[in-house]
């Protein structure tokens, strides 16, 4: 398993298991929101597992970990609405850590965005 790091793109500090404070590039921008989702383990599949989201960005999410992760690089299907695109598993929160039952995605489809309006209305809206 690959070392939990927050959202797929950021660094954990060593001691704590935190994510490491560093330099924001504009298009990464977060937003700390809980929004339900679908997550498909097997993109062969129709079974799915509802889980919810710590942090949505236009390249990835943070979420809390559904049945069916397995392994980082595994590809899935996450659902929003009635959105949904293709993510790899980056990272899976390690037992005893802060993100312990959580894992990173990101997004296999640049183009398709599944949050897109809740992350404009959080931008636009500060």
């Amino acid at each position: 398993m690959q070392e939990n790091q927050g959202l797929p793109f950021a660094p954990l500090a060593p001691s704590t298991g935190a994510p490491a404070p560093r330099r924001q590039r504009e298009d990464e921008n977060r937003v700390h929101i809980a929004v339900p989702v679908k997550v498909y383990p097997d993109t062969k599949s129709v079974e799915s597992h509802t889980c919810c989201t710590y942090e949505i960005s236009m390249k990835g999410a943070r979420l809390v970990a559904p049945p069916g992760i397995r392994q980082v690089g595994q590809e899935i299907w996450v659902q929003r609405q009635n959105r949904r695109a293709r993510y790899k598993v980056a990272w899976i929160g390690q037992a005893g850590t802060m993100q312990a039952s959580q894992v990173g995605v990101e997004t296999l489809e640049p183009s398709n965005i599944i949050w897109e309006s809740e992350i404009r209305a959080r931008l636009l809206g500060r």
